[in-house]
């Protein structure tokens, strides 16, 4: 009986401590819960952003964009590193089911030192486009970075 109060609680203490240990800061975090309509060629802010402190020796980071979309045309997805220009790598199909639904999409980057990180605050804004005539509507989705290891 002893042992098994034992391993129960080591299960609870490393559950608590993993929590912990994936617990982000809130900058680092953008929830949206509501639909963004977006309209444009590429590549222009789609609002969203995020920021990290970086130390003085500089580390990639990862920004992680989870979504649900709908567009009428193919589009393009990416970040702004500092407000340079769009890093666009994620290509997000044409998707406009007649009922109404969203398809779901992940996609992440890896930010080098090199593409614009500096000593410090950084900022990392969603950007994107499409074709002409084309629009993009997000759904609930997530933003957010974290320094790599």
């Amino acid at each position: 009986m002893k042992k098994r109060v034992l391993h129960f609680a080591i299960v609870i203490m490393v559950l608590a401590i993993g929590t912990v240990a994936f617990a982000v800061p809130t900058n680092q975090v953008t929830r949206v819960q509501f639909n963004q309509t977006f309209t444009g060629f590429c590549c222009f802010t789609w609002v969203e952003s995020v920021t990290i402190n970086e130390p003085r020796a500089l580390v990639p980071v990862v920004v992680t964009l989870s979504t649900d979309y709908r567009a009428t045309t193919p589009a393009l997805a990416g970040i702004s590193v500092n407000g340079h220009e769009c890093l666009t790598t994620a290509h997000l199909n044409e998707y406009v089911p007649s009922d109404g639904s969203f398809a779901s999409y992940t996609f992440q980057w890896v930010v080098a030192p090199g593409d614009g990180l500096m000593k410090g605050n950084n900022t990392f804004t969603l950007c994107g486009g499409m074709d002409a005539g084309g629009s993009i509507t997000l759904g609930f989705n997530t933003l957010a970075v974290r320094m790599s290891k």
